[in-house]
């Protein structure tokens, strides 16, 4: 009987805390990473990154930045949109949090912005 991989398993998990980030950043991801699947753990790192600079980030953004980072990695066939639908997985795990509203840099519109969850 074959074992079925889960869906969102990863051997190489995204890294959430840079090395110069300090020890408390370090703790924060360790204790998220558990928690979530490769492709959410990639936007999750998206939104970090885009939310240290500009506070904020529409999912489409940060669904680009995730894409971009992983799109030449071998076996990897995800698209932007695959990263962009696990935005509501980390609302629901509390993760990142809807922020207002915000004109999308990449399709223009207004769009709902998030940010991550500082409490």
């Amino acid at each position: 009987m074959a074992i079925q991989r889960q869906l969102f398993d990863d051997e190489r998990p995204a890294k959430l805390a840079r090395d110069a980030d300090p020890e408390t950043s370090h703790d924060s991801a360790a204790e998220m990473l558990p928690k979530l699947g490769k492709l959410e753990s990639r936007l999750l790192f998206a939104f970090l990154r885009i939310c240290r600079d500009l506070r904020q980030s529409s999912a489409r953004e940060a669904a680009e930045i995730a894409y971009r980072n992983h799109r030449n990695t071998p076996g990897e066939k995800h698209e932007a949109d695959s990263y962009r639908k696990r935005t509501r997985s980390l609302l629901d795990k509390g993760m990142i949090k809807a922020d207002g509203a915000k004109v999308c840099r990449i399709s223009g519109k207004t769009v709902t912005a998030y940010r991550i969850k500082d409490d």
